[in-house]
């Protein structure tokens, strides 16, 4: 007699690997949770949660379907976050798992929940075309939410702090992935003006221990440095905004530096107004040859 698609499933999670497609499954973190690192499935257990435990009534039924309102208990293995909102439901398992995958991370990162779910939104576009794209369900969920985070103008999330989030969550997405879904699709990343660019450099400047302290040793006011601070470097990205080639955000964090030695004393480090804004140091150190070269050659 064939084993019941709960009993099955139970099996694939005991030796470790995805029912799916048979991949690696790694704690999710919390709830007992656990995903799969290939397609990004989410199951776990949701003792106290209200649903039924009854599997399809057919094979030809989807994944999850099964999951309904009821009074008894789910006591062993679901598929999908139990904790999704109605509005994310549906019967496509890869659906359910992406938006289970944004929850959570956004969670960690602690994300507004408008990003979130204009996050989900955004994936649920993107789905159905992930496979022309070549990219996995973890890769359309790091650039859903990439592009949320984009559209609300939160510019201290980059590609960088999407991919570390995502690698901590048990999940391999590179910035190649994420660029090629740009590519591919036809949701490119809104740019961010250079202005909010330059504000959320000095933001995270603003945060800095170690900024913090040269300022003090200097004796210098701190509310006042990081004012002229950011009016000088709005004005210099717009000057340096006329060279070609040039990533906006390479722009902003190079302005700032500029910026600061311009003040006076040398109080931000290139690596320090690199990390703002996600960027490489070598990649500041050339913009302000490029920069210092436009202005001579002016």
């Amino acid at each position: 007699m064939r084993k019941t698609a709960l009993a099955e499933y139970e099996d694939f999670s005991i030796l470790g690997k995805c029912p799916e497609c048979n991949g690696r499954l790694v704690d999710a973190g919390g709830d007992e949770e656990k995903v799969c690192s290939s397609c990004g499935i989410v199951f776990g257990r949701a003792d106290g949660v209200q649903y039924s435990s009854a599997p399809p009534a057919n094979g030809n039924e989807s994944l999850g379907s099964f999951i309904m309102k009821g009074d008894s208990a789910l006591r062993g293995l679901v598929f999908c976050q139990a904790r999704l909102r109605p509005n994310v439901v549906g019967r496509d398992t890869v659906v359910l798992s992406c938006s289970g995958l944004l929850e959570r991370v956004c969670g960690r990162m602690m994300l507004p929940k408008g990003i979130m779910e204009n996050a989900v939104i955004t994936a649920r576009r993107l789905l159905p075309g992930r496979k022309a794209y070549g990219a996995t369900v973890p890769a359309i969920s790091a650039y859903a939410l990439l592009y949320a985070c984009r559209s609300a103008g939160v510019t201290h999330i980059g590609y960088k702090e999407i991919v570390s989030a995502y690698s901590d969550a048990g999940h391999r997405v590179s910035n190649a992935d994420l660029l090629r879904i740009g590519i591919g699709s036809s949701l490119t990343l809104p740019h961010s003006s250079l202005e909010d660019l330059v504000r959320a450099a000095v933001r995270r400047l603003q945060a800095d221990v170690e900024v913090i302290e040269r300022l003090n040793q200097a004796k210098l006011n701190t509310q006042a440095y990081f004012a002229k601070l950011f009016e000088l470097a709005k004005e210099i990205a717009a000057r340096s905004s006329t060279m070609g080639g040039l990533n906006p955000r390479t722009v902003a964090a190079g302005s700032v530096y500029l910026a600061n030695l311009s003040i006076g004393p040398n109080i931000v480090r290139q690596r320090e107004a690199a990390e703002t804004l996600g960027m490489a140091e070598y990649t500041i150190r050339e913009f302000c040859i490029r920069a210092r070269k436009h202005v001579e050659a002016r």
